[in-house]
């Protein structure tokens, strides 16, 4: 390979200002270019072709590797390459030659953008032409109608004077002089009349109707030439290397660029497979037996958008999640008050407690099995991912989005039926799933949305967050309608009267019910108060098959539902406060 220089117009610029380098580089000039050593000092003719051959698309820009075949003279010139994005970042431009017959004989010594503007019309030359034609060609028929038209409006007048001729003729003839033969002769000249005078009525009609059509059409081709016909500013970019070569030769020079208007999102199927246990302890409503095996296919697409008016035909296709646009910098610093004040005397004879619903955070799922021993933190871990697709992909400039596959992986799930009856009466098939690489370095998850599917069927859509390599995680697969659930609380309150403490007994029945002929294994979630103050007690009461997260309150239990059968479940818990605690119920 040569060895690479890119400049901007200005970088080059104050370069050559100190004197060049040992190849020869410019002999001034910035952006607009100048006299160089070797040559003129901007490219002469029409821009050379290039292709794409490799694109890198990141969150909110891409990064394009472009190709051109150019013949080179001897000693220095500068090379125009089209086919270059209006929106290229001159910062990012570089140039090489690639080839291995360039190594130590081409050199490139700067490379710039040009931007330019030219007026042109609309439609090319061919489409004005053919819209030319369609307007003489419309202006033709109409003129034909027209003289038709004409003609037809003679023989019509003509006809109506034979008419009144006849009839001032009959008028004149006396009433006893007509015999039936002669009768009979002038009622077929008559007739004769009025079959000619309407079929010049019917071409008139229709010579008339031709030329409405005809000048109509001459006035569509008329404005659309018109349209066509305006000159419009039109924008592009060439890119313009400086080469030195030591004798003529072809040589093949790259440009690598990061251009705007281009971006990529992440997005997953996912499709889940019963295995033949469990399928057998389900039936076809889903995983019916309480940690049954399946399998979920995770396929991960990238859906690129990119408008940046190049054409990047059969390139190569790369998707990273790095951000070229994030710069380090430390996070600005202010001041954090903390304010004091006296407790008054109310505050001070009582406590008013809140209730609030608290969103349990974790570092991770808190279940399933991890695929690694310790999880990779932000030094070791947090370097971008880069996904390629496997062939060759076109990605049209139209800002409409292609989705391209970029992985694809079959993982290994346990099943659940999990049920939480304060929230909704319908149980849900859950599947736990640690994302294993299957032998090789497990790659994370991306976050983004991801459609569910069960079999050969579409369930649903959900919003998957990222998932650490080798961490377990969850998937919802929609309702099992077979199991339901009814959810009653009673209520007691109790104030003492000699300490005026409080007591609130809460009791909360259950009641499935399997619709199905299957065995239904359900876990069951349910939730009581955590208290915060040590003035408010809670203390769980009864509460048979249920198991008890003391730290976060939930009351986990498992329950076998026969085939079309009912069964109940039951908990309580007293909540205990003192007559100086102000409660919210």
């Amino acid at each position: 390979m040569a060895t690479a220089t890119s400049a901007s117009g200005s970088d080059r610029a104050e370069r050559s200002a100190g004197g060049g380098d040992a190849g020869g580089g410019d002999a001034g000039g910035g952006a607009e270019g100048g006299a160089s050593a070797g040559g003129a000092g901007a490219a002469a003719g029409a821009p050379h072709p290039s292709a794409a051959r490799v694109v890198t698309l990141f969150e909110d820009r891409a990064e394009v590797v472009r190709a051109a075949r150019v013949e080179v003279g001897a000693g220095a010139q500068w090379i125009a390459i089209g086919g270059v994005s209006v929106f290229v970042d001159e910062r990012t431009v570089q140039a090489r030659v690639a080839g291995a017959g360039a190594e130590g004989a081409v050199r490139v010594t700067a490379a710039r953008v040009r931007w330019r503007a030219h007026r042109e019309a609309a439609l090319g030359r061919e489409a004005i032409d053919a819209l030319s034609r369609e307007q003489r060609e419309a202006s033709r028929r109409a003129g034909a109608a027209e003289r038709a038209r004409d003609r037809a409006s003679r023989r019509e007048a003509h006809l109506d004077q034979l008419l009144a001729t006849w009839s001032q003729a009959m008028s004149e003839v006396p009433k006893d002089a007509g015999e039936p033969a002669r009768l009979a002769s002038w009622r077929a000249g008559v007739e004769a009349l009025h079959a000619a005078l309407a079929e010049a009525l019917g071409a008139s009609a229709d010579a008339r109707g031709a030329r409405a059509h005809a000048e109509d059409d001459a006035r569509r081709a008329a404005a659309r030439l018109r349209e066509g016909s305006i000159e419009q500013p039109r924008y592009e970019a060439v890119v313009e290397v400086e080469v030195h070569a030591p004798a003529p030769q072809p040589v093949e020079i790259e440009l690598t660029y990061r251009v705007a208007c281009a971006i990529w999102r992440p997005e997953h199927l996912a499709r889940l497979s019963v295995a033949p246990a469990g399928a057998a302890a389900a039936g076809a409503g889903g995983a019916g037996a309480q940690g049954a095996g399946g399998s979920v296919e995770l396929t991960t697409w990238a859906a690129a958008w990119q408008a940046t008016g190049e054409a990047w035909e059969n390139v190569t296709a790369r998707f990273s999640t790095a951000r070229p646009s994030r710069s380090a910098e430390a996070p600005l610093l202010a001041d954090d008050v903390l304010r004091a004040r006296r407790r008054a005397e109310v505050d001070r004879r009582r406590v008013v407690v809140e209730a609030r619903d608290q969103a349990i955070a974790t570092a991770g799922l808190g279940r399933g099995a991890r695929a690694v021993d310790e999880m990779p933190g932000v030094d070791d871990g947090g370097e971008p991912l880069i996904f390629e697709a496997a062939e060759p992909v076109t990605l049209p400039s139209d800002g409409r989005p292609t989705r391209i596959e970029i992985a694809r992986r079959s993982l290994p799930a346990e099943l659940a039926l999990v049920l939480y009856p304060e929230a909704h009466p319908a149980a849900h098939l859950r599947a736990t799933v640690t994302l294993d690489g299957g032998g090789g370095r497990p790659r994370p998850l991306l976050a983004g949305p991801v459609k569910v599917a069960r079999g050969g069927s579409l369930i649903g859509r959900a919003r998957l967050d990222f998932v650490g390599a080798g961490e377990p995680f969850e998937l919802g697969f929609g309702v099992d309608d077979a199991v339901r659930v009814r959810r009653t609380v009673d209520e007691e309150q109790d104030t003492s009267a000699i300490t005026g403490s409080r007591k609130i007994r809460r009791r909360v029945k259950l009641s499935l019910s399997n619709l199905s002929s299957d065995v239904k294994r359900v876990l069951v979630t349910e939730r009581i108060p955590v208290s915060e103050v040590a003035d408010v007690e809670i203390a769980l009461g009864e509460a048979p098959g249920w198991a008890l997260d003391a730290e976060d309150g939930f009351l986990r239990g498992r329950v076998e539902l026969p085939p079309k059968g009912l069964k109940t479940m039951s908990f309580s818990y007293e909540l205990r406060a003192a007559a100086s605690v102000v409660l919210p119920f």
